[in-house]
């Protein structure tokens, strides 16, 4: 027989000992299942972990055999009578299973501490069972009150009323908080500023903003967010859903703030009105717009001039002026403009589509001013008055135009002499004499002019005359006067009267 080691011999003896407890309560097993009136399937605890039971002359006998110290028997598994099998040792994994149950078990009943409780170096003096358990979830709580108000969440019943709206609350407090919106009450306060809140929560949501701390990062970017609401947001904007769909058209929106506004414009309901003028609108940012007309403050000044605009968009727009950048080209020319619109607008005249008609003559223009300009002629209202003189005119550059002949100011003066005018016109009709161009021409005599004043005078003389005649006298030379006096007029006398008079 072969020597094995100290280690091997104890091992043999340890299970030869479990083989011979196995046996004893195999016997002991038997005669308590035929016995015993208990469900019909029960998990015996492991010997030497069951409860501690009390020395006293009422004690039990022990129903398992005393092991020596260090040992314990493996639980057997104890079914009811008929159907009862040969017991058996639990593997690892069923023995796993098995304290995860009572651990389930264990924290379903949950003996927890009692709050505000001391309790000794050993453990808490006192503990709570929760035994009141919900027949809905199978939750457990520590008293009837707390299982009556988690039921109330499985019936949907709300108890407790707001008495200025129709709000119903399932519990008190939630009705407490919320009528604290009809008050105004907002008893938490920031301590870094002047905010107040109804809700704590909301104070310490606020106060990330002065920490700078934003706990919620996005996993696709580098994005990262105050609220968690504001996270699940902007991941629509990766994934590319827009759950909130229009029920009267085909749009579709990342928010329900979004959709509610477009539904505005569905409905035609106006909510924002101005209280300087009758002016309504759809957003409450438009209002706060429109109401810096009123107030004639200009919030975005330009860091290169001095020029102040009502809007952010205005101030971006005219910076592009300083920095010579024309983003929106022309497809069709070389053409590049600072603004969308001016490019739009731009485009009309290489397709010739005039969208602005006149409703009181067949006049079509490209843009809605002009056609608004023009309507003026037909009403015959000049709203543009010199506060010079009683003239009026129907457009302001005519009015700029003509206080220039009170002040006296030529702004436009020609480089090749020391002649100034007072219009642009004037000065580029003037240039024609120095350059000799004579752009206007008579379609009769194919007499060419410098100037459209020359040419009218022109055909009116030339109307009703011979080709040949004007051909020989040209019509725009002046014509010397005769030589011999023109002829005195007659005398007359009322006994000698003028044809078609009757003597006195």
């Amino acid at each position: 027989m072969s020597h094995l080691p100290s280690s091997s011999v104890r091992d043999h003896m340890k299970w030869a000992g479990l083989l011979g407890c196995e046996a004893v309560l195999s016997s002991m097993a038997l005669m308590q299942a035929s016995s015993m009136a208990a469900p019909p399937k029960k998990m015996m605890a492991p010997l030497g972990h069951g409860p501690p039971q009390r020395d006293g002359p009422d004690r039990a006998p022990q129903s398992h055999m005393i092991l020596p110290s260090g040992m314990s028997c493996p639980p057997l598994l104890i079914r009811k009578e008929g159907e009862y099998q040969a017991p058996r040792l639990l593997d690892e994994k069923e023995m796993r299973a098995n304290e995860d149950m009572q651990q389930k078990k264990k924290n379903r009943k949950s003996v927890t501490p009692c709050k505000g409780t001391g309790g000794d170096e050993n453990g808490p003096s006192s503990k709570v069972q929760k035994n009141f358990i919900c027949d809905h979830c199978y939750g457990a709580f520590r008293s009837g009150y707390h299982l009556k108000r988690h039921i109330l969440i499985h019936t949907g019943e709300k108890p407790y009323a707001c008495a200025v709206c129709d709000m119903r609350f399932i519990q008190r407090y939630h009705l407490e908080r919320h009528s604290l919106i009809h008050t105004g009450v907002k008893p938490y306060a920031c301590s870094m500023c002047d905010m107040r809140f109804f809700q704590r929560y909301h104070l310490e949501r606020h106060r990330l903003t002065h920490t700078g701390v934003k706990p919620y990062a996005c996993s696709m970017c580098d994005m990262r967010f105050f609220q968690r609401y504001h996270l699940a947001r902007h991941s629509l904007t990766h994934t590319g859903v827009k759950p909130y769909a229009c029920s009267m058209c085909d749009m579709r929106f990342f928010q329900r703030y979004h959709l509610a506004r477009h539904s505005l414009t569905h409905t035609g309901v106006k909510p924002y009105a101005c209280t300087m003028c009758d002016m309504r609108f759809i957003q409450r940012y438009q209002l706060e717009r429109h109401s810096l007309t009123h107030t004639g403050v200009k919030p975005y000044a330009c860091t290169m001039c001095d020029k102040r605009f009502f809007q952010r968009y205005h101030l971006a727009r005219h910076s592009l002026t300083h920095m010579g950048v024309k983003p929106y080209a022309c497809t069709m020319c070389d053409m590049k403009f600072f603004q969308r619109y001016h490019l739009a607008r731009h485009s009309l005249t290489h397709t010739g589509v005039k969208p602005y008609a006149c409703t009181m003559c067949d006049k079509r223009f490209f843009q809605r001013y002009h056609l608004a300009r023009h309507s003026l002629t037909h009403m015959g209202v000049k709203p543009f008055a010199c506060t010079m003189c009683d003239m009026r005119f129907v457009q302001r550059y005519h009015l700029a135009r003509h206080s220039l002949t009170h002040t006296g100011e030529k702004p436009f003066a020609c480089d090749m002499c020391d002649m100034r005018f007072i219009q642009r016109y004037h000065l580029e009709r003037h240039k024609r004499v120095h350059s000799g161009e004579k752009p206007y021409q008579c379609e009769r005599c194919q007499q060419n002019f410098s100037r459209t004043d020359r040419l009218l005078r022109h055909r009116r003389l030339c109307q009703g005359r011979g080709v040949a005649k004007v051909e020989n006298q040209p019509c725009c030379d002046p014509r010397p006067y005769p030589q011999e006096p023109p002829p005195a007029p007659p005398t007359w006398s009322p006994l000698h009267p003028p044809p078609g008079r009757l003597a006195v």
